[in-house]
């Protein structure tokens, strides 16, 4: 049995509770204070007056996908044509080529033919729905006629062409994720990667591996196109192992803003496109009917005000299992009539509060007429939705202090403006997006909350973040990350 003294426990089962020492033992917590002072301990850890909090989980990000971006050429964050190609050039080394992060300034397949017209080369853009291409990569997916964008279909194809990792890269990729998730105090994720590399069985089996070496709780969401394999396999919903669960299918409604792709009421500034559906809404109803036959529940990207709609139509006519919630992802853009529709329905939402001081104001230049509500995260929380944090690494920075920051100050990191100010989360509701809200889906009853006979994650943190400046979350603050009561990462 373990004692934790000396410390600030935010219980975050209200705002102002607070415990100062905790009494773990296996993996749970046993108590808190004056009833545990009768106990004897094995081990006793002094966390010298620093913050707990139960462990943070990002509630949407791609695992595997994060260990690439660490491992590729990152071009995040250059905005001039010029720059990139010199980044390209010199990561060029005579083998296929894929970079990540690029934010469009306006390179073509003409500028990455002038760096190899032999081997593949592919920057995948910073919305992780398009892609551009060499010709070498272009004319394997037919789309020679492409000045090199490739968009949702056709950029998955593009990416496809890139050989296959063995499942020891893909193991890796998976250490290299987690390891670099302990560092920003996450425990645990729910990701998207079971379609992507090398097919369910096996993409799963490096899971299973990894994380019987590396604690981790790892929560994974079923993409539509293996959900005949997940059947197969007889595995059950959710709990695998403590490590590892198996949730939701997820499936595409819509694109990104950014491509033009999402689906929206009013046309695109000086375009006829009101954005796209990714299936008829006959073949998505489809989809979402199949899951139903098997009692399972889905997973919905969608980012258009009217994909929104659409989507909670669908929902409304086919609903979940009762007492079991669907989850959408994303949702920044949204009508009067889809915030009405929302309320009661049984889903939560997957957020991510650092689109909104990345994405804006940019995004809104795409726009004839702005929706009535953009990132509109107090306004569902009036409606009773549960609201999860996350940062859909490796799109953002999978570090929860800067979704905290993002959805208390609501601050464009392009221009400094705070944009629908309304709709700010305060502290701790914003923290509890990465505890309670970030865990809801999993539908296990003891995670979320520092509380007797919950798991033992923690997060632990230098200053108080209900009370330290908000300027100090773009700092580093963690502490210690702890899982099953084990230290995983603590600051030197």
């Amino acid at each position: 049995m373990k004692l934790w003294k000396n410390g600030v426990f935010h219980t975050m089962l209200t705002e102002q509770e607070a415990k100062y020492q905790m009494a773990t033992n296996q993996g749970v917590i046993v108590g808190f204070d004056q009833e545990i002072e009768h106990l004897d301990f094995d081990e006793v850890i002094d966390l010298k007056g620093n913050h707990i909090y139960p462990g943070f989980v990002d509630a949407h990000l791609h695992l595997l996908g994060y260990g690439q971006k660490l491992s590729r050429p990152n071009l995040k964050n250059l905005k001039d044509k010029e720059a990139v190609l010199d980044i390209l050039k010199k990561s060029f080394n005579h083998e296929p080529l894929f970079a990540e992060g690029y934010f469009e300034c306006g390179v073509t397949k003409d500028d990455l033919n002038q760096i190899s017209s032999t081997y593949p080369i592919l920057i995948r853009h910073n919305d992780y729905h398009s892609v551009t291409a060499n010709d070498i990569v272009l004319k394997k997916v037919k789309a020679l006629d492409s000045n090199g964008f490739l968009t949702e279909d056709l950029a998955e194809q593009a990416m496809h062409t890139f050989p296959m990792h063995t499942n020891q890269v893909l193991e890796n990729l998976l250490k290299k994720s987690i390891q670099a998730l302990y560092r920003y105090g996450l425990t645990g994720g729910h990701s998207d990667d079971l379609f992507y590399y090398d097919g369910f069985y096996n993409t799963l089996g490096v899971f299973d591996k990894v994380l019987s070496q590396m604690p981790f709780r790892a929560h994974l969401i079923v993409h539509h196109m293996v959900l005949d394999d997940y059947i197969k396999s007889n595995r059950v919903f959710l709990n695998q192992t403590p490590y590892l669960q198996l949730g939701a299918v997820k499936m595409f409604y819509d694109g990104t803003v950014s491509s033009k792709t999402a689906l929206m009421k009013a046309q695109y500034k000086d375009s006829e496109s009101y954005g796209m559906r990714i299936h008829s809404k006959e073949t998505f109803e489809q989809m979402v009917k199949k899951t139903r036959l098997h009692e399972l529940n889905v997973a919905i990207h969608v980012i258009g005000d009217q994909g929104l709609v659409e989507v909670l139509e669908i929902l409304k006519k086919h609903p979940p299992k009762p007492g079991t919630y669907d989850r959408l992802i994303h949702t920044p853009w949204v009508d009067e009539k889809a915030l009405m529709m929302i309320k009661n329905m049984p889903l939560s939402i997957d957020i991510q509060p650092q689109f909104l001081s990345s994405d804006l104001p940019w995004a809104l230049g795409y726009f004839s007429q702005i929706p009535r509500y953009a990132f509109p995260w107090k306004s569902l929380l009036k409606q009773g939705v549960p609201l999860a944090g996350s940062s859909d690494a490796p799109i953002e920075i999978p570090n929860p202090l800067l979704g905290i920051h993002a959805a208390v100050k609501r601050q464009s990191d392009h221009d400094s403006k705070v944009y629908f100010e309304d709709e700010a989360l305060t502290r701790f509701e914003a923290i509890s997006l990465y505890t309670k809200g970030a865990n809801f889906s999993t539908m296990d009853p003891y995670r979320g909350y520092l509380k007797q006979g919950y798991i033992a994650d923690l997060t632990i943190f230098t200053e108080d973040l209900l009370l330290a400046p908000i300027e100090d979350f773009k700092k580093d603050i963690l502490y210690a990350t702890v899982i099953n009561e084990t230290i995983v990462y603590k600051k030197s």
